[in-house]
């Protein structure tokens, strides 16, 4: 019975990565298409950039018994909303995609396992003070790994991101930024509990806004 069940496991996470990857391409097709609609509405002089690219990379480490590492970068397509002037507003939300270098400890070297994330992401903003201000962020993510992460666990899983940071405005919607934030992934499926603790980890990520 157990090589039965050992298949029908196999079988359940290739259909649950297949899913993925077609949802992941839908994706892809509706942020390029944002992109486009985006930049023609932007191009009207003396109006709020109701819609903005982020560009972000990050690095997180834990310092438990996880010992774990992630090495980030994404991109998101940024809708901003209640302004202030039309160069500063109060909240926006973010959709996109990012790419995962993930270290865990088994094994010397650590083995890295590459990663696709889904992300959904929200800010909110303190009024700006000299060209610069504070935010929190949340995020909320899907990832699919090319294998288990960690190496008992399981190759899709759920996170989220939690934290602030600053923002400096360079000039007009051109602003860079940087943050510290809380790295949480796990995937508490009907084998997730035992297979695939919730993993910790704290860092700091940087980018530029567009």
């Amino acid at each position: 019975m157990e090589p039965l069940q050992q298949k029908d496991d196999v079988k359940k996470r290739s259909k649950k990565v297949y899913t993925y990857i077609i949802l992941s391409k839908k994706y892809l097709g509706i942020l390029f298409f944002l992109c486009f609609f985006s930049f023609a509405l932007n191009s009207q002089e003396n109006n709020p950039s109701y819609f903005g690219h982020r560009v972000t990379v990050g690095n997180y480490n834990s310092f438990w018994e996880d010992d774990i590492g992630i090495i980030e970068a994404g991109y998101d397509f940024v809708f901003n909303f209640l302004f202030i002037t039309p160069e500063y507003n109060i909240l926006d939300f973010g959709i996109g995609l990012s790419g995962l270098l993930a270290f865990d400890k088994l094994g010397n070297p650590r083995q890295p396992v590459l990663g696709l994330g889904l992300n959904g992401s929200m800010r909110i903003y303190t009024p700006a003070l000299r060209k610069t201000r504070i935010f929190l962020e949340g995020i909320m993510s899907l990832v699919t790994y090319t294998k288990e992460f960690p190496e008992n666990g399981t190759i899709v899983n759920g996170g989220w991101h939690l934290g602030g940071g600053i923002e400096y405005n360079i000039e007009n919607s051109t602003k860079l930024f940087a943050k510290i934030l809380w790295f949480h992934t796990s995937n508490n499926d009907v084998y997730g509990r035992e297979r695939n603790p919730s993993l910790n980890a704290v860092g700091i990520a940087a980018g530029i806004q567009l």
